[in-house]
């Protein structure tokens, strides 16, 4: 894969590392070295918290672990790039088109010849918090979003969204849990997509149905404060036209089925009835009273 300027290419037996060099020492390669052979073989990959020297000073790391693919994933893998190289792609090719993405210190795959045994990825903690969190954090708090603020996010967000599908690129798992917020300087918000093993770049006239699975995604699950109304507001700024045209009542009509559909699916819900009620949250300490 082609590699940014900032990054250099290291090799230790059969490990092949990309690394920032400014933040990457013999030391931290040996504790990420520690906490790969620590974890047991998983399918899905595993994200571990680490603590730099520098303590409380220095911003957190999180590792992710990539282990061993089976199937016919393993004889693909012998073509194609890890998990944790698209990974780093993607984020610089996202960061260098203006997208908030944390910043990789290293990506690194274990070959033995062309085999893939394990891969991972390290990146540096942003200074935000998972969206569906931001929005627990501040329903009936001091912190409460008033609702020109909300209106603001949400706004912010759609359009957000809607750049980041007009530059070609399509996230791999765009549920809220991988958008992180922060509040800006100056006023506003700021997104951070995160986890870009799956994220890919399509020409514009590819892709279109892709893009309908990011929404559908992101729009899933309730969420703390998030009314239908909100929703609606997300999707006409996503659509940036202040007037609704035919062809985006037809497709807010598919989003809810869509959207119904997932529910049964996923969550076990009954989809049917109203929608404002399905996508209503619950609180999980006011239901368990």
């Amino acid at each position: 894969m082609p590699i940014d300027h900032q990054y250099t290419e290291l090799n230790d037996g059969e490990w092949r590392l990309r690394v920032l060099a400014e933040a990457w020492s013999e030391e931290l390669w040996r504790e990420v070295s520690r906490m790969i052979g620590r974890q047991p073989a998983n399918k899905h990959p595993q994200t571990v918290r680490l603590t730099p020297a520098g303590g409380k000073a220095a911003p957190a790391l999180f590792l992710k672990i990539f282990h061993p693919p089976a199937g016919i994933d393993a004889v693909k893998d012998i073509c194609r790039s890890s998990k944790a190289a698209r990974f780093l792609r993607q984020s610089v090719r996202l960061s260098a088109a203006g997208f908030f993405v944390p910043t990789v210190i290293a990506a690194g795959e274990e070959r033995k010849g062309r085999h893939l045994k394990r891969a991972f990825v390290l990146t540096m903690e942003v200074p935000s918090e998972p969206a569906p969190l931001f929005l627990r954090n501040r329903v009936d708090a001091p912190s409460a979003l008033a609702w020109a603020e909300k209106r603001l996010a949400l706004e912010s967000l759609g359009r957000e969204v809607r750049r980041l599908h007009d530059a070609g690129f399509v996230h791999g798992d765009l549920v809220p849990s991988n958008i992180f917020v922060d509040r800006a300087t100056g006023g506003g918000f700021r997104f951070y997509l995160m986890d870009h093993d799956r994220t890919r770049r399509y020409p514009n006239w590819f892709g279109l149905s892709l893009r309908r699975r990011n929404l559908v995604q992101l729009n899933r699950l309730p969420l703390p404060g998030i009314t239908l109304q909100d929703r609606i507001r997300f999707f006409r700024a996503y659509c940036g036209r202040p007037k609704w045209s035919g062809a985006e009542r037809k497709l807010l009509f598919w989003f809810e089925r869509k959207t119904r559909e997932r529910r049964k699916e996923i969550d076990s819900v009954d989809s049917n009835g109203s929608f404002r009620r399905l996508m209503s949250w619950k609180d999980e300490k006011t239901v368990a009273a």
